[in-house]
Order: structure tokens, then sequence, then C-alpha cells
């Protein structure tokens, strides 16, 4: 597995812009792609710092898809007011999700299905 880590900034006070954007318009779109696995996303609403980590089945996917991603990391930035930081490559060597319950607002749109990734019932293929 490998990952695609963009960091972006934007202004503190949009990160639940930046929340929306992703989920309605990123998540869709990823899902899309041939390779992709899933995708985690993290906020600091101190400083205004989001990290995407999109999960890709192999590296030959990841390079597949640098250039279709281009324009909808760009349209967070734009939805957002804010700007792209940098863009990383990463080989994924451990991957651990256990169960614990759910976690609110934590789910699994990969699959068209709305199952709580970290609680409950496995994710169907």
């Amino acid at each position: 597995m490998h990952a695609r880590v963009t960091t972006l900034q934007v202004p503190p006070d949009r990160i639940d812009d930046a929340t929306r954007h992703v989920r309605e318009q990123v998540l869709p779109r990823l899902s899309q792609m041939e390779g992709f696995e899933g995708m985690v996303a993290l906020a600091s609403s101190q400083s205004g710092k989001l990290q995407g980590v999109a999960f890709w089945e192999s590296e030959e996917a990841l390079n597949a898809t640098d250039q279709a991603v281009v324009p909808i990391r760009e349209g967070v930035a734009e939805a957002t007011g804010g700007t792209v930081a940098g863009v990383e490559k990463f080989e994924v060597f451990v991957f651990e999700a256990p169960s614990s319950g759910p976690i609110s607002g934590v789910t699994d749109t990969v699959s068209r299905a709305t199952v709580n990734l970290l609680g409950g019932g496995e994710k169907q293929r």
C-alpha cells in the first residue's frame, strides 16, 4: 500500500468548510479512481493546518493518479481560501486500525455505504 500526504494551510475559521468539501467533493471523486483504498483527513483548528492521507493499493496506482488529483487538491484550497503547502508520497509499512467502538463522524464512504470504520461491521467489497 502507498499513500499521498497533502498538506494545506487554511484560515483556522475555515476548517468546517474544508471538512464539508472533503466529504462532499474529494471523497466521491477519489473513490472513483482505480486503486483508491481510503483516506484519512486531519485538521488543526488552532493552526489551520490540514493533512489528507490518501491510500492507494500500489505505487503504480498512486503514480497513475498524480495529475488527476491536482484539481481536487486545488479545489480544497480554493474552497477554503487556503494554499497547498506540500505533497509527499510514502510507502505504508504499518497499517492497523483496531476496533474500539464507534468514533463519531468517522465513516467508510469508499464502499459507498455508511459503515463505521473502527467500531463495527465488516467492510463489504
